[in-house]
Formats: structure tokens, C-alpha cells, sequence
């Protein structure tokens, strides 16, 4: 079984890391006896599952120093910190998105004692997830704070006031600048946010994070791309309908549809000519 171990760093500070290459002991270890299984708690009834934005609230509590929360999607190192000018990076798998009250504790403690005992229940929780680490891909960082509109908040608002059915499953980011290289050929289409059901993630394009674009647009582009998250496509005659009639009926009955229609209209010139940061 691969191991385990903490890592320390005078610049990149604290890291919990996954080692695919210890070597096995050469012999066995001493026979002991065998400690008291530990039988987790069973979660209460309807609970959610902990979330990024209240994950980070406790993170940031608890350390009492600002701190920011990359969610990540690492195949080696599962927790680690650095310090970004005077701010605490803390870099979590997603995995601890949804984990129990008692490992979310034992995290705490863990960043903020650094205590042996927490990293060792810690590297239980991860073995005991680790069908949820990929062996290969890149990994996911979640990038939701822009110049004009802060996707993490729009995300958590849309959920409340318009789909609380949504829970805690999405995580929305935004999606990369169009390339430097060929940014004089004029775009004749857009797609200003996707939904991607087997990691259950949002992208908003870039051109959404302009001064120009009003807040309820964005929040309407959110609304679409998590209604997906909710009301997933239909097969249909060998066809797969990814705006069946519910999703038609629930995105329709949003109280700002008509005018985040019209504002799109009105203003797709103006997303077209997006040519990205300078």
C-alpha cells in the first residue's frame, strides 16, 4: 500500500503527500495488538456535505490569518500551504469538500497545530477515499474571484434563492483567455458557460468578467449551468436532449429570464470582441 507522509517547506510550507514509490520493509514489523476499531459516527439525517465556501469560512476561523482555498484534484499531494504575500494559501483535494465533521476537525487541527495525531486520521480518511484520486489527468484549480464578478458568491446566491435542490455538488471556475495567437480573426460564436457532469464543474468564459456585464447576467449564466446539474440531459430517439422540458419550464420561470435574454441580444457584439486580458 503506498504510504503516506508530511512534508515540510521553508517556502512552499506545509504538505501532505501520497508516496507511490516507499519501499516495502524487508522484514515484518513486530506482532502487536491490534488497537480498538474506530467506528465513525453516522452523519445525521439530511446533513450536507461540508462545501468550499463553508470549508474555507472554518479554515479561515480557525487559522486567523486571511487565508484563500484551492480545491484541487492532485494525485500526490492531497493538503498544503503557502504563504502568498500576506495571505495563506491553503490547497485542499476535493475530496474534503464533502468529508464528515470529524475529519474537518481533525483538519483544522492539522493546519493549525500541525499535530502528528491529526495527519495520521487524516491519511486514514484519504486511504479510505482513494477510488476518488485520479491516477492520471491534469488537475483542477478553481479560480472564481475576477476583476468584476465573484463566481463563488454568485454560485452560492443562485443556489439559495433559485435552486437549493443543487446542494453542494458543483464547483464553478472561470475558463481561460482565448489565446494571444490569433486574436485578430474576428469570433462569430460564443459559449459563455459549460457544464461538465462527470466532474461536475462550471466554466463562465472570461468575457463575463467585464465591467460592462451586469451582475444578474452573470448570475443568469450560473443559473443555466447549474440548472444542467440538476435536470441532466435526456436520451431521445438515439439523441441526447440536454435542454429537455423541465429544464425549459424551470429556466424560463427565473424571474430575470427575459431580461438576460434581451441584455444578451442587445450586447453579443460587445462578448464577441472579448479578445482577453492585455
Amino acid at each position: 500500500m503506498d504510504s503516506i507522509h508530511e512534508r515540510w517547506h521553508p517556502e512552499s510550507g506545509m504538505q501532505l503527500v501520497l508516496d507511490f514509490t516507499a519501499p516495502k520493509p524487508a522484514t515484518p514489523p513486530a506482532p502487536r495488538v491490534p488497537p480498538t476499531p474506530r467506528v465513525p459516527p453516522a452523519p445525521a439525517a439530511g446533513r450536507p456535505p461540508v462545501g468550499r465556501a463553508r470549508l474555507l469560512g472554518r479554515i479561515r476561523r480557525a487559522l486567523e490569518v486571511p487565508a484563500d482555498l484551492v480545491v484541487t484534484d492532485n494525485r500526490r499531494t492531497m493538503i498544503s500551504t503557502k504563504k502568498r504575500g500576506g495571505r495563506l494559501e491553503v490547497r485542499l483535494h476535493h475530496m474534503f469538500l464533502d468529508a464528515p465533521d470529524e475529519v474537518v476537525e481533525e483538519l483544522l487541527s492539522y493546519l493549525t497545530e500541525g499535530d502528528p495525531r491529526a495527519s495520521h486520521r487524516i491519511g486514514r480518511f484519504i486511504e479510505e477515499n482513494r477510488d476518488r484520486i485520479k491516477r492520471r489527468g491534469r488537475r483542477v484549480l478553481l479560480r472564481t474571484s475576477g476583476e468584476h464578478h465573484d463566481l463563488e458568491e454568485l454560485l452560492e446566491t443562485v443556489t439559495r434563492e433559485h435552486l437549493p435542490d443543487a446542494k453542494d455538488g458543483a464547483s464553478i471556475t472561470w475558463g481561460r483567455c482565448p489565446p494571444k495567437k490569433g486574436r485578430r480573426r474576428r469570433r462569430r460564436s460564443i459559449r459563455l458557460g459549460t457544464y461538465t457532469h462527470e466532474s461536475q464543474l462550471i466554466r463562465i468564459h472570461p468575457a463575463l468578467d467585464q465591467a460592462v456585464v451586469p451582475r444578474f447576467f452573470v448570475a443568469f449564466v450560473v443559473f443555466h449551468e447549474l440548472l444542467h446539474h440538476v435536470v441532466p440531459a435526456r436520451e431521445v430517439g438515439g439523441r441526447f436532449d440536454h435542454h429537455p422540458p423541465e429544464f425549459k419550464r424551470r429556466e424560463r420561470a427565473h424571474p430575470d429570464y427575459a431580461a438576460a435574454v434581451r441584455w444578451e441580444a442587445e450586447n453579443l457584439d460587445l462578448l464577441l470582441r472579448f479578445r482577453g486580458r492585455s
